[in-house]
């Protein structure tokens, strides 16, 4: 039986986590793991990672702007 998108995810806790703190957004990530943005975000919390709102992450997208060459 092939793995789900949520097992992926757990599988890959530590990985996920990294990306989501290093800028990427929920909603990418959930995508890219094939799990709705609202699971992704119970995870997230579950594990005490900070979920970022709406206005943290447009600041977030904004410095990472600012910062490529």
């Amino acid at each position: 039986m092939p793995a789900t998108g949520r097992d992926h995810v757990h599988t890959n806790k530590t990985t996920v986590i990294a990306r989501y703190r290093a800028g990427e957004t929920l909603k990418a990530l959930a995508a890219e793991f094939g799990v709705s943005d609202a699971w992704l975000k119970k995870q997230l919390t579950r594990w005490d990672v900070p979920v970022r709102d709406v206005r943290a992450a447009r600041i977030l997208r904004a410095q990472q702007q600012r910062n490529q060459p």
